[in-house]
């Protein structure tokens, strides 16, 4: 069984190429998501995450799931072998 899922709401923001994500932990891997709710643009990073594995939106309460979300084009899934390399 994995770990639970969570979200990195007291890092600090992480800026790449002029996108802010926020770090997710979700099926034991580590990912940077678009700090973007899909609907209204609220920050997903200080929304929780529910009982269904979704994200709420803290400015709005649409829930998104962590798949969906996951799977989108402009998330970066990290891998510790490549960072290990550098």
């Amino acid at each position: 069984m994995s770990a639970p899922s969570w979200i990195g709401k007291d890092l600090p923001p992480i800026v790449r190429d002029g996108t802010e994500y926020f770090l997710l932990s979700h099926d034991d891997a580590l990912y940077l998501v678009a700090n973007r709710c899909p609907h209204r643009g609220g920050p997903l990073k200080f929304g929780f995450i529910n009982a269904d594995d979704e994200i709420v939106c803290p400015l709005h309460q649409g829930v998104f799931p962590i798949t969906r979300l996951v799977a989108q084009p402009s998330t970066i899934r990290l891998d510790e072998r490549e960072a290990a390399l550098r």
